[in-house]
């Protein structure tokens, strides 16, 4: 009987094991696509975008004055 509970012991601790890990990893793919979601999300967007914009940078500079 202990050697039986010896074996399902010793298993438990590796199924710990193994989900610590893998929660390890999952943060850390978390926190990857995070990071890269916030780079993009900072990247720069076009001076003029909407349709009562005008279509050169240039007219753009005029209309903010």
């Amino acid at each position: 009987m202990k050697r039986v509970i010896a074996i399902t012991d010793r298993a438990a601790f590796v199924s710990l094991k193994l989900l610590v890990v893998l929660n390890a990893l999952f943060l850390v793919s978390f926190l990857v696509v995070a990071l890269l979601a916030a780079g993009k999300a900072h990247a720069g967007s076009p001076a003029c975008g909407g349709a009562d914009m005008p279509s050169s940078p240039a007219g753009c500079a005029v209309s903010r004055k």
